[in-house]
């Protein structure tokens, strides 16, 4: 690492001299360093470079990515705060260079600041994490055939976040009877023919999320909690990510601030993403799809410079209405999404009053358990677990952007495939006759220049202008 492995010892007139900072990070741990003030130059440049070697010192490494300044702690990587990092150059004000005395000026503070950066910059160093469960006592991996082990926290893991509990493996991965874990997983969908299924998939959501492989799947997706009446459990299931993370590992970025450059950069470094808003023009966005997927995206924060980072966050959602799509979808998009139905209403005899906090509060061993189990088929099957349900929600849903749904059962789309031209006006009668033949309420119908700037959306499709109009092909018929 570029800092962590210098030694510049501070020389010169009057013997070492230390100063020490305390600066609260992260989950409460402190950043204290020891400064030497001996300065040869006075320089911007030597006091950043005596600054970042300090830092090294005292942690064995000192780094700069995803817009901070982070250290090694214990169990895993803190940032360093700004203001910590600006005390620290304060203590230069006064020191001794010769027969003069360094005068520490704002402009100063940023200067050394940003040459700190330069000394300390890893700009990739979060990129590529370790998949793993970073727990309070221990790291648990899962291999390629699904045998759990254990090692100590360790730097190279890249880890951001504790969860703070104890792993214990005993616990049992699939929650017993009796447990409140198992009441309001077994209360939330009880009836329901894929119960089970549904109960795999928030098992697998907690596992992707936890391990840091959300955006490391084959099929990365998003999750859409849906529920149309009251007390069905979605929120309390979904508050369960929020109780097996710890708050700096969790974001509530709305989907419709995602292409706000200064709100979208604190996705970085988060395991998941819960948020209880949804539109459907926010789903269609790029910057959505890229979050999804783990695409690098681009943001900033405050007062600081543009940074490109990797999203590893599992995003969730959850909503009593399933929204339209005014302009459509990305047919790619389509595979990312999955609705899971939360269809009974609990009885009020049945409800108990903050269940999630509960959870968190006494059976965190039996959370991590459960995770970890759910990781486990996530490793082994490289896909999560689709109830039955779900596919015909997504279906149904994904009706009311009809245009995807009439070119998925009438073509396949050929790019190679040019031999006939087709009319846009010819294309919508027959889309508009499908429409009818199906049944599709009126409201779900685009006008005709809505259809022609979908139809032209979609990935694959060539298209050229003609007197009479517009005109498209590679659309085969299916057989």
């Amino acid at each position: 690492m570029n800092a962590g492995k210098t030694d510049m010892s501070a020389s010169g007139g009057g013997g070492n001299r230390w100063w020490g900072d305390d600066e609260p990070t992260t989950q409460g741990r402190k950043f204290d360093v020891l400064v030497p003030l001996d300065l040869r130059l006075g320089s911007e440049v030597e006091m950043a470079q005596l600054v970042a070697d300090s830092c090294a010192r005292k942690y064995g490494e000192f780094i700069f990515a995803d817009g901070n300044f982070w250290v090694f702690i214990e169990t895993m990587w803190h940032r360093v705060p700004e203001q910590a990092m600006r005390r620290i150059v304060h203590r230069f004000d006064g020191a001794v260079v010769g027969k003069a005395k360094v005068k520490i000026k704002s402009s100063t503070v940023t200067g050394v600041i940003k040459e700190c950066i330069a000394v300390s910059a890893e700009p990739e160093f979060f990129e590529s994490p370790a998949i793993g469960l970073n727990a309070r006592n221990t790291v648990v991996t899962i291999d390629g055939k699904g045998k759990i082990s254990t090692h100590r926290h360790r730097p190279d893991d890249r880890h951001r976040f504790t969860i703070e509990a104890d792993y214990k493996p005993d616990a049992d991965g699939y929650p017993t009877r009796d447990t409140l874990l198992d009441t309001l997983l077994t209360g939330s969908f009880m009836g329901d023919d894929d119960a089970a299924q549904k109960i795999d998939l928030i098992g697998e959501i907690l596992g992707a999320a936890a391990y840091g492989m959300a955006t490391h799947l084959p099929q990365p997706k998003a999750f859409i909690f849906h529920g149309e009446t009251a007390n069905n459990g979605k929120s309390q299931i979904a508050a369960l990510v929020e109780k097996l993370l710890p708050p700096t590992a969790v974001s509530h970025i709305p989907l419709s601030a995602f292409g706000d450059e200064k709100r979208i950069v604190n996705l970085a470094g988060k395991a998941a993403n819960v948020v209880e808003e949804l539109s459907g023009q926010t789903i269609a966005g790029e910057n959505f799809k890229a979050a999804v997927t783990g695409q690098p995206i681009e943001g900033r924060d405050l007062y600081k410079s543009a940074m490109t980072f990797y999203p590893r966050a599992l995003h969730l959602c959850t909503t009593n209405v399933l929204p339209n799509f005014s302009g459509g979808i990305d047919r790619g998009l389509q595979r990312r999404l999955v609705v899971l139905q939360f269809n009974r209403t609990i009885p009020d005899d049945e409800i108990i009053t903050d269940i999630a906090d509960r959870i968190g509060e006494t059976e965190m061993d039996l959370l991590i358990a459960f995770a970890v189990e759910g990781a486990k088929r996530l490793v082994g099957a490289r896909a999560y677990t689709i109830p039955e349900s779900s596919r015909i929600a997504l279906n149904e849903w994904l009706l009311k952007d009809p245009v995807n749904a009439w070119l998925d059962e009438k073509f396949e789309i050929d790019r190679d495939y040019v031999v006939i031209w087709r009319s846009v006006k010819e294309l919508f009668q027959l889309f508009q006759a499908w429409c009818n033949s199906d049944g599709i309420p009126a409201k779900y119908m685009p006008s005709r220049e809505n259809f022609s700037i979908r139809l032209f959306r979609v990935p694959g499709i060539q298209k050229r202008r003609i007197s009479s109009g517009s005109e498209v092909c590679c659309l085969k018929d299916r057989r």
